[in-house]
């Protein structure tokens, strides 16, 4: 049997390993999908107005745009082997794409 000191430490070695999978999907990067294919930072979007700042993926962005009144729609495009996530806000003329950095980084379209 382990003393009492062990026994927190193994605890918060357990949580720590929980955790840490969580972490990783959480801090999934998006891009935005430019006209010619390549990946943009989600900076770029910042120009459009004090809206668009501070999100950090197509569903957040969507949910900005709702809580500021705006009909924001999202569909998924799972087909093919560039996966992608599309926000339509139709009253701001808004429509985007966005894809995870990793199949930007597979499909060479990162914008350097």
């Amino acid at each position: 049997m382990l003393d009492p000191a062990m026994q927190k430490i193994r605890s918060a070695f357990l949580i720590l390993i929980l955790l840490i999978p969580v972490t990783a999907a959480a801090a999934t990067e998006w891009f935005v999908v430019g006209k010619e294919s390549e990946c943009l930072p989600l900076s770029i979007l910042e120009k459009k107005g004090p809206e668009f700042r501070g999100a950090e993926s197509p569903y957040q962005l969507a949910e900005k745009m709702r809580s500021a009144g705006h009909k924001a729609e999202i569909k998924e495009h799972n087909a093919g082997s560039r996966p992608a996530v599309e926000l339509r806000v139709t009253d701001l003329q808004f429509y985007v794409m966005f894809m995870k950095a990793e199949i930007c980084r597979k499909s060479g379209a990162l914008k350097p």
